[in-house]
């Protein structure tokens, strides 16, 4: 299954020197929870999450409108190409241990994205067969979640908590 038929081509962006009101204003008009940040020649240069947008106003005195994406996304970015084999952006999910891809031409141009999600929803079985296992989608997601529990540090068992102060 090739990246191309699973994406999503018609997808938001942003450049560096957008405000945050700009960025949020895009993500909730789109609902979407990221945006690729662009060059000015379309190539993919980061990412910012909702995530990354709450945390730099909790920790910032400023207004949205006055904080630039560049300031608060993540640099640099993993890409895939529209003819690559969804088990390669499998591979390349886990190793990054992120949960979305911008798809790029053969320019390095944006196309589109892909998430995990997109990719879950078509692991199907195909007569008899799988053409994406599901095991191959959970093994991704558990890789992607490393990053997450390495965060936040292990599960508790919520029965396990005191009640007192």
């Amino acid at each position: 299954m090739k990246v191309g038929n699973l994406c999503i081509c018609d997808v938001a962006a942003v450049g560096p020197q957008t405000s945050l009101t700009r960025t949020g204003t895009l993500m909730r008009r789109f609902n979407i929870g990221s945006i690729p940040v662009i060059d000015r020649h379309e190539r993919p240069i980061g990412m910012i999450t909702d995530r990354d947008i709450a945390l730099a106003l909790t920790q910032r005195n400023a207004l949205p409108s006055e904080i630039l994406v560049d300031e608060v996304m993540t640099d640099g970015v993993a890409t895939c190409d529209l003819d690559d084999d969804v088990r390669k952006v499998l591979e390349i999910m886990g190793r990054e241990q992120v949960r979305r891809l911008p798809v790029v031409d053969e320019r390095g141009q944006l196309e589109g994205i892909i998430s995990i999600d997109d990719i879950i929803c078509h692991a199907v079985d195909v007569d008899g067969g799988r053409e994406l296992p599901y095991d191959l989608v959970v093994e991704t997601l558990c890789r992607i979640a490393q990053h997450y529990r390495a965060e936040t540090g292990p599960a508790r068992d919520p029965a396990s908590r005191s009640r007192g102060g």
